[in-house]
């Protein structure tokens, strides 16, 4: 219900969100997939809360789609990310599904992300009796296998064309938290060693985390207290501490939005606060607020010598926002 209040309480914000997006103004690019430069050193497409249920049809046709769509892209695709919620209820009929799905209709490296319905909306309707424990473990232990690792945490790293990928996530203590992400003091240093040595030869390094941090990309206005709260994990002194770090976040379900709407309302997919550059991406599986409302969108991520270029798009249409692209010099 908090979601439908900002929307209301907001509501001339949340309309011209829609409405500035799809104002071409810089045009929407159709249809092929491609790199805007030759010299790429990184490309990536990001997605997030695809929330799959093993017995609904249209979300999973989404994601079967935006795979073929990169599998037919022009420009080679170096990775996936899936920022979190990939499954609905945390059952493990839905997550076998996922993780079958990314391993046999393509060969694009997938890094996975657990969200807060992957773990703790287990039991959620009586989809699945398990516990959060439970659907943590299942989690890492699909993820594993898939991935070829033997992380026995809900937290890792990877290199993908030699930039470094954090993976954050909810180690369920205590019982865990139901929307919220709960975090080990191992967890935190784990970030911090990890940041150093990732921007040691000056790269950027994406940390990928379901949650956004605390009053960051409008969390105040799109969805008060969704992010991870600065009195109980105070994660940015971490990330300010290095140059080039990117937080990569989904779970607000807020829309891809023209660059003109930060100048307005203070809401943007991508800002940068303290030189960490904060990018939240738009729910993939089902429909968005405070901006472009449909499902299937997402952004590509380009890595080129000096800047990063975050481009949203939709997976399933083709369509480019040149609205809402930004650009972010590597320092």
């Amino acid at each position: 219900m908090s979601v439908v209040r900002a929307i209301f309480s907001n509501f001339g914000a949340f309309l011209m969100c829609i409405i500035i997006t799809l104002c071409p103004y810089k045009g929407i690019k159709l249809p092929v997939i491609d790199t805007a430069e030759d010299n790429c050193r990184l490309n990536i497409e990001l997605i997030s809360d695809t929330h799959l249920e093993e017995n609904e049809l249209f979300r999973k046709l989404f994601l079967k789609s935006a795979l073929k769509n990169f599998n037919n892209s022009k420009a080679n695709i170096d990775g996936i990310v899936v920022c979190g919620d990939i499954t609905n209820y945390a059952d493990e009929p839905s997550l076998a599904m996922f993780f079958n799905m990314i391993d046999t209709l393509t060969d694009i490296p997938v890094i996975p992300v657990a969200g807060n319905h992957d773990i703790g909306h287990a039991g959620d309707r009586d989809v699945t009796d398990i516990t959060r424990e439970q659907a943590r473990d299942n989690f890492i232990r699909y993820r594993n296998e898939y991935m070829g690792r033997d992380d026995a945490v809900n937290y890792f790293s990877v290199e993908i064309n030699g930039y470094k990928f954090i993976v954050i996530g909810d180690e369920v203590i205590d019982g865990g938290k139901w929307d919220g992400i709960t975090m080990t003091p191992e967890q935190l240093e784990f970030l911090d060693t990890e940041l150093a040595d990732g921007t040691k030869d000056g790269k950027p390094v994406f940390v990928c985390c379901h949650w956004p941090l605390e009053g960051t990309n409008g969390e105040e206005t799109v969805w008060p207290e969704s992010g991870i709260e600065k009195d109980r994990y105070d994660i940015a002194p971490i990330l300010e501490k290095y140059k080039n770090v990117f937080w990569i976040s989904g779970h607000m379900h807020t829309g891809v939005k023209a660059e003109a709407i930060q100048e307005m309302y203070g809401l943007s997919s991508a800002e940068q606060i303290n030189g960490v550059t904060y990018l939240n991406l738009p729910t993939f599986g089902i429909v968005n607020s405070f901006g472009l409302p449909w499902s299937g969108t997402g952004a590509q991520l380009e890595v080129y010598d000096g800047k990063v270029i975050f481009r949203p798009r939709n997976m399933l249409t083709n369509n480019w926002y040149e609205n809402a692209e930004f650009e972010f010099e590597i320092a």
